[in-house]
């Protein structure tokens, strides 16, 4: 019970902040505010699920994965040292903390960009990750909707080749959170590009693109993080003139509520759009 009313409190209080955010600098103009817009009750039912049965059924995964290829391939991780209550003793555990920070986010960022380009390119994927881009309107509030597959699957294959290579598992414990946080600036109705660390730094206006509908952004902007790895592997799409202003699937329909959304992905049959254009979105 404790935990739900801190969920409804940070709710109120992140979309009070963000409300205001989004008035100030908005990135598509005349934006429904939450209670008001298009899927703002999934989009709850899925800020209730996630933080919680959402993050149990992935921490499980990711713990059994890890401890599973760490028999297999002779690593001495046990549950003790995912938990916390030991340290393992490794080379990038000696390393310098600065050096290692680096090479962390920069390994993880990597990872985070091929698992998610998987989920965009693999046919038997894309249905569990098209229930993020789901959202015709997009703002802090839809960066919740994940299947916990996509989230389980996804954190197997950032967290487990990270500790497998050595990396202390409160190092990962500290940047999961950040990331969370960070993602839900990623997806606010505003238009920080970040100036002249555009191309350093992911932004707003830089992963709303990649939930855009329209043709020239589909399958760009993989990164979370470092725009820079999508131009190395040329999936960036970053125009200066220019900001998204249509979300959501082209070419097939995901449900609106929330259990249609979740069993959408083990469905044998889904169902085709039943247009091609990308919706407009509403409007105050």
């Amino acid at each position: 019970m404790e935990r739900i009313l801190v969920l409804l409190a940070a709710l109120a209080v992140l979309g009070l902040a963000f409300g205001v955010l989004e008035r100030l600098w908005p990135s598509v103009r005349g934006q429904r505010f939450l209670l008001r817009r298009k899927g703002f009750f999934t989009d709850a039912a899925w800020w209730m699920f996630t933080p919680t049965i959402g993050k149990l059924f992935s921490g499980i995964v990711v713990a059994v994965s890890i401890l599973g290829l760490a028999g297999i391939l002779g690593i001495g991780i046990t549950a003790d040292h995912l938990r916390g209550l030991s340290e393992r003793d490794t080379t990038i555990g000696r390393w310098p903390l600065g050096v290692q920070l680096i090479v962390f986010l920069l390994l993880a960022d990597l990872l985070a960009y091929a698992q998610h380009r998987a989920f965009h390119t693999f046919s038997r994927l894309w249905p569990i990750h098209a229930v993020h881009h789901s959202s015709t309107v997009v703002d802090w509030l839809s960066s919740v909707r994940v299947h916990p597959v996509n989230d389980a699957l996804g954190s197997v294959v950032v967290a487990a080749p990270l500790l497998l290579l050595g990396f202390s598992p409160a190092t990962l414990g500290a940047y999961l959170p950040f990331l969370t946080l960070y993602a839900i600036m990623l997806h606010a109705n505003v238009g920080w590009d970040f100036g002249l660390l555009r191309y350093v730094i992911a932004s707003p206006a830089y992963h709303r693109w990649h939930h855009s509908a329209e043709p020239e952004a589909i399958n760009k902007n993989f990164s979370g993080l470092f725009p820079f790895v999508d131009m190395i592997f040329g999936t960036m799409y970053f125009p200066n003139d220019r900001q998204a202003q249509n979300f959501g699937v082209i070419g097939e329909t995901v449900p609106d509520g929330f259990i249609g959304q979740m069993v959408y992905p083990f469905r044998s049959k889904r169902q085709p759009a039943r247009s091609s254009t990308p919706m407009a979105i509403e409007t105050a």
